[in-house]
C-alpha cells in the first residue's frame, strides 16, 4: 500500500470581525498570524508540498512557510472559501435585520438552492469545486510517490502536503471522507475554530497499476482517506 498524508490548516483570526467573510479579500490580525504559527508547530511530520487558497488571508502565510521549508507551493483557487454573493462582505447582524427569514433558512439548510444568498455559489457547486482541489492535491502526493519508486528510493518520509484554507472548505472535506452527504450539522452545528488543525492519510492500494487499467489510468480512482478529528492548538499563556 502506498501512503500520503494532507495537514488542512484553517486560517487564523481576519480583520472585519462577525462577517460573511467568503471570498472578501481581507487580511489575518496579528493574533491571527500567531494562530497559525503556533498551530504550524503541532505539525510534526516533515512537509513535502504547501497548497492554499489564493485568499490573503492563507496566501500570505502559505507563501512564508513554502521559502522557510524550500518546498513548492501552489495556490489553488478550489480551495477559496465558498462564495456568498450580496452578503459576502456584510456582518451576520446586518443581515439578520434585513433578511431575518433568509438568513435563518440559510443556516438551517444551505444545500437548498432556493437559500442559497442573492448571486452567491450554490453549495452543492462549492462541494463540487472542493472535491476537485482534494483529488488535484492527491494526484500531485501521486506523482511523488511514483517519482520515489522509480527512482527505486525507499523513503523514509512519506509525501505530506501542508493545505491552507477555510473552514468552509474543510467541512466539505469532511463530508466527503466521512460520507456523510448533504449534512447541515457540518455547517450549522460544527464549531471549527480559527487556525484548527484536520489531517487525512490517504492511501492508494499495492495493486493500483493494474486496477486502473480501464481506467484512464486515473490515480483517483483507489484513493481512500481516514481522516483525524480537528484540533486546535492551543496559543501559550503569556
Amino acid at each position: 500500500m502506498k501512503r500520503a498524508k494532507i495537514t488542512l490548516l484553517r486560517h487564523g483570526e481576519c480583520e472585519g470581525g462577525a462577517i460573511f467573510r467568503g471570498q472578501t479579500d481581507v487580511a489575518l490580525t496579528a493574533t491571527g498570524v500567531a494562530q497559525m504559527q503556533h498551530a504550524l508547530t503541532q505539525v510534526t511530520a516533515p512537509i513535502t508540498h504547501v497548497f492554499s487558497s489564493p485568499l490573503q488571508r492563507c496566501f500570505g502565510f502559505s507563501l512564508a512557510t513554502a521559502q522557510a521549508l524550500s518546498v513548492p507551493l501552489q495556490a489553488l483557487t478550489a480551495l477559496q472559501e465558498i462564495d456568498f454573493g450580496l452578503w459576502d462582505g456584510q456582518s451576520f447582524e446586518r443581515i439578520y435585520q434585513q433578511s431575518p427569514q433568509a438568513f435563518d433558512a440559510y443556516w438551517r439548510d444551505p444545500w437548498a438552492s432556493e437559500n442559497t444568498p442573492e448571486a452567491g455559489e450554490a453549495l452543492s457547486d462549492f462541494n463540487a469545486r472542493v472535491e476537485t482541489g482534494l483529488m488535484a492535491i492527491t494526484d500531485a502526493l501521486w506523482l511523488q510517490v511514483n517519482n520515489d519508486a522509480a527512482l527505486n528510493q525507499q523513503a523514509e518520509l512519506e509525501p505530506h502536503a501542508l493545505v491552507v484554507t477555510h473552514g468552509g472548505v474543510m467541512r466539505c472535506l469532511m463530508g466527503y471522507v466521512l460520507n456523510a452527504g448533504q449534512s447541515s450539522g457540518l455547517f450549522a452545528n460544527l464549531a471549527l475554530p480559527y487556525a484548527a488543525i484536520m489531517s487525512l492519510d490517504v492511501y492508494w492500494t499495492d495493486n493500483v497499476e493494474a486496477a486502473l487499467q480501464g481506467h484512464d489510468n486515473n490515480p483517483q480512482f483507489k484513493v481512500s482517506f481516514t481522516l483525524h478529528w480537528p484540533q486546535t492548538a492551543a496559543m501559550p499563556v503569556r
